[in-house]
């Protein structure tokens, strides 16, 4: 993408892609449903404007 961030920016992406983990990881367990899952994801995006939350794709299984 060729898109610099800032260090706030990249601390909003890293939070908000460490809370999906998190979410998927109890999801996995049977601690949370895919509709609770489905749920929670726009309120962390919310939370925490991430700049790629659009573009999910874009650092799918680079995040960890």
């Amino acid at each position: 993408m060729g898109m610099n961030l800032t260090q706030t920016q990249f601390e909003r992406e890293a939070d908000y892609r460490f809370s999906l983990a998190v979410m998927g990881a109890l999801q996995e367990k049977g601690l949370i449903t895919q509709e609770e899952y489905r749920r929670i994801e726009p309120i962390l995006a919310q939370k925490f404007s991430p700049v790629w939350a659009e573009y999910p794709d874009v650092i799918k299984d680079k995040c960890a």
